[in-house]
């Protein structure tokens, strides 16, 4: 998993986005077969405001060598939301993969320190460590009053 805080030029092209966090088919490693995994992207301080920006699939996620591999799931949530920001989408290239997502429309004021969270799932009977392809940008925008 890789966390890029944005430049102006590219907040701009990013609605507004401030960083932007990818996830590659490496970072799941979940060895339990119907299981998911979360992976934390980035912590949210007390004091910050965090908005969902939205997602891009750059590399529909699979396992090059199961064709019956046919669904992963991602939403992107916290500690007390697990699809705050994101709702489940599927990222599977041998199911019907989602492109590009918007978020719900919720900015969250954090109170307490939290992180914000990928949740992967994978579909009966596989390992999401099986996966070994794909790419994931989830756009996040944090900032402060």
């Amino acid at each position: 998993m890789k966390l890029e805080a944005l430049g102006t030029q590219e907040r701009a092209a990013r609605s507004g986005a401030t960083h932007v966090i990818t996830i590659v088919a490496s970072d799941l490693t979940n060895t339990t077969a119907a299981a998911s995994q979360t992976i934390e992207l980035k912590d949210a301080l007390a004091g910050q405001f965090v908005k969902g920006i939205g997602m891009k699939l750059v590399t529909p996620f699979h396992d090059a060598s199961d064709s019956t591999f046919n669904s992963v799931t991602v939403a992107v949530g916290d500690g007390s939301d697990t699809d705050r920001f994101i709702t489940a989408t599927q990222v599977n290239a041998n199911g019907t993969s989602v492109a590009h997502k918007a978020p719900t429309t919720t900015v969250r004021a954090y109170l307490a320190t939290d992180t914000i969270d990928a949740i992967v799932t994978s579909m009966s009977a596989k390992k999401l460590s099986d996966i070994d392809v794909g790419e994931l940008q989830i756009f996040v925008k944090v900032y402060e009053m």
